[in-house]
């Protein structure tokens, strides 16, 4: 059986609700983000999933959703920079609409950010070396909207699988991983209707 990484958005944050970018600043999880972790940790217990490692960045609101969703499981847990969100340099924690009006792809690293692409190559790079690592043959990380929607876009996807616009806190990437060819053969929406209000 080939390698499998399940990439996971973190919770909702208080940021996420203030609509601000969050960057590398640090937001704790809002209630609602807890359940969303703890929808995850159900989705992979009522399937026996289990892994072998769990990664998440090193910002805070990663690091909770991945100790929700391995609780009460022996795994592992590591956490590295490399799954980071971008960095939006000097506006990191802005809202939104405070931002200028920019490629946003590109225009964050003239002010001491990074382009969408480093962030998600970033990520990309990261969660491939974890998986060629010896022992690693189920792995869960963490990560966070633009790497993971950035690694949807960007790799091979399995047919079948239809185009995604709507990257919710706690939705679910599962790719098949043979050496540095990463392939997309699901993507789960976790959250329940009840909690999109």
């Amino acid at each position: 059986m080939k390698k499998r990484a399940y990439i996971v958005r973190h919770g909702q944050t208080k940021f996420n609700v203030e609509k601000r970018c969050q960057g590398w600043k640090d937001s704790p999880l809002t209630q609602k983000g807890r359940q969303q972790a703890w929808q995850v940790h159900e989705y992979f217990s009522e399937r026996g999933i289990r892994f072998d490692h769990a990664y998440s960045s090193d910002l805070q609101r990663a690091i909770d959703t991945m100790l929700i969703i391995v609780q009460g499981e022996n795994v592992p847990c590591f956490t590295t920079p490399g799954l980071r969100e971008m960095s939006f340099g000097k506006y990191d924690g802005w809202k939104h609409h405070d931002i200028p009006d920019v490629d946003r792809n590109t225009f964050f690293k003239s002010v001491g950010g990074e382009t969408a692409e480093e962030a998600i190559v970033r990520a990309y790079r990261t969660i491939v070396q974890i998986m060629n690592r010896q022992g690693n043959d189920q792995v869960l990380f963490v990560s966070h909207g633009i790497p993971v929607s950035g690694l949807f876009y960007s790799l091979a996807r399995k047919e079948g699988i239809e185009e995604v616009h709507d990257f919710r806190n706690g939705c679910i990437l599962v790719y098949e991983v043979d050496g540095y060819d990463m392939e997309l053969i699901d993507f789960i929406q976790t959250e329940r209707e009840e909690f999109l209000l």
